[in-house]
């Protein structure tokens, strides 16, 4: 494959990945504590590459992929920076104030990991998730019987004027072993585990996404131009090869 058909197939496919990430960032700037997606990119060793399958049979493989230094593997990290918080009114929602605390939720894939505060009950009066994920309190489940269940600022929880129970937040030293799941959920995928502690909450209000609506059309924008550029200037490669191939073959 000719090397600036490389080059150019190498940055359209980063830029598609980039347009992918960027349309559900934007899907999600009203999703309460959505966290926006990252794509980070890094060159890729040749070991890592489909040319080295070529090595033994193709002398020139591993040169041309020296010589390509746009061949890049391609991440996704999750910036944790907390999002604007919202007054709702709404005894049952509550923000968290420190940007690595989170809510702790139970769910059949095990326990998970949340910044989203917009708590419900379910009909046995167990507090939920909006998708019916059970809380986790900091003596199991929350069971909330009574009239004018609301969460206080230490996550105290109380129904029909009684202490029911209290939310269960961690705090993480690092963010980076967590990996995003489903919706506003994480898990932890490595690193260190997460230790109990008083978070200090917003009552009545929400963490919200902390997607920029303004700067995420702004990067869809320069993202879908270069995709185009990229995509372009691959067709014009290929266009030209296919010229020149035409060209020696005819006869002087």
């Amino acid at each position: 494959m000719d090397i600036g058909t490389y080059a150019a197939a190498s940055l359209g496919i980063v830029q598609l990945r980039k347009l992918e990430i960027q349309n559900n960032n934007l899907a999600n700037v009203n999703t309460v504590g959505f966290k926006r997606q990252i794509l980070v990119t890094s060159p890729e060793d040749f070991k890592d590459t489909f040319a080295k399958e070529f090595e033994g049979k193709d002398p020139y493989a591993s040169g041309d992929q020296k010589r390509v230094a746009t061949l890049n593997e391609v991440a996704t990290h999750t910036d944790f920076s907390m999002g604007a918080i919202k007054s709702t009114g709404n005894p049952l929602d509550v923000a968290l104030r420190n940007a690595n605390d989170f809510f702790v939720v139970n769910t059949p894939q095990g326990r998970m990991y949340t910044r989203a505060g917009n708590f419900t009950l379910d009909p046995t009066g167990a507090l939920v998730t909006q998708d019916g994920m059970q809380v986790q309190g900091d003596g199991g489940a929350i069971i909330a019987q009574g009239a004018g269940t609301d969460i206080g600022a230490d996550g105290t929880v109380r129904a029909g004027g009684n202490i029911v129970g209290r939310l269960q937040v961690v705090r993480f030293g690092d963010t980076k072993g967590l990996q995003p799941v489903e919706g506003t959920r994480f898990k932890i995928a490595s690193g260190q585990q997460p230790a109990p502690v008083e978070g200090f909450m917003e009552p009545r209000a929400l963490e919200m996404s902390n997607v920029s609506a303004v700067t995420g059309m702004i990067d869809l924008i320069t993202t879908n131009r270069a995709f185009d550029a990229y995509t372009k200037a691959a067709q014009t490669i290929d266009s030209l090869n296919q010229a020149a191939i035409t060209q020696v073959g005819k006869r002087q």
